[in-house]
């Protein structure tokens, strides 16, 4: 059997419990979803082992420029053919069928940044992910919570909750 001999290997090599190399990893930080909850720069990533790509999509799209009208009623099935420049960072993206379906239907306007932009403005939108401490309503125990102390919901400990739910 080949796998007691991988297994040997991965023991001698130090790899055997451990999860996957990041060498093994199809996408570079910059790209991977911990780079907005967790950034760095590209020193730091490489440094730690992570790789990192440099952007090599064009920002300088040459073709002719779309304008966007401003209302989805005067939309039409050609903007599916069009390369359309987000406003923020110059970056060409195209609007598929489905997606014009979905913005007609809704009567929503054509988004005039990219997607990776979009994603960007969500993401920012969040909550920080920040932990603050606080006393449990019930019992005045100490309490970490993502619930600021200015907050007014009514923050209870584990014990306390369980209590109160069951």
């Amino acid at each position: 059997m080949l796998m007691p001999k991988i297994i040997e290997h991965m023991k001698k090599t130090g790899e055997w419990g451990n999860f996957f190399s990041q060498a093994c990893n199809p996408f570079s930080y910059n790209e991977s979803v911990a780079q907005l909850h967790y950034p760095k720069t590209k020193d730091e990533a490489l440094a730690k082992g992570f790789t990192w790509r440099d952007e090599t999509q064009s920002k300088s799209y040459r073709g002719p420029i779309y304008n966007i009208p401003d209302q989805i009623s005067q939309v039409d099935q050609e903007i599916t053919k069009q390369i359309l420049i987000c406003e923020v960072t110059g970056k060409p993206y195209k609007i598929i069928p489905q997606e014009l379906k979905f913005y007609q239907q809704f009567q929503l306007p054509i988004p005039r940044r990219c997607p990776d932009q979009r994603r960007i403005d969500r993401l920012e939108k969040r909550q920080p992910r920040t932990l603050f401490d606080r006393n449990c309503a019930e019992c005045q125990n100490p309490i970490q919570t993502t619930y600021a102390p200015d907050r007014p919901e009514k923050v209870l400990c584990e014990p306390c909750y369980l209590k109160e739910v069951y």
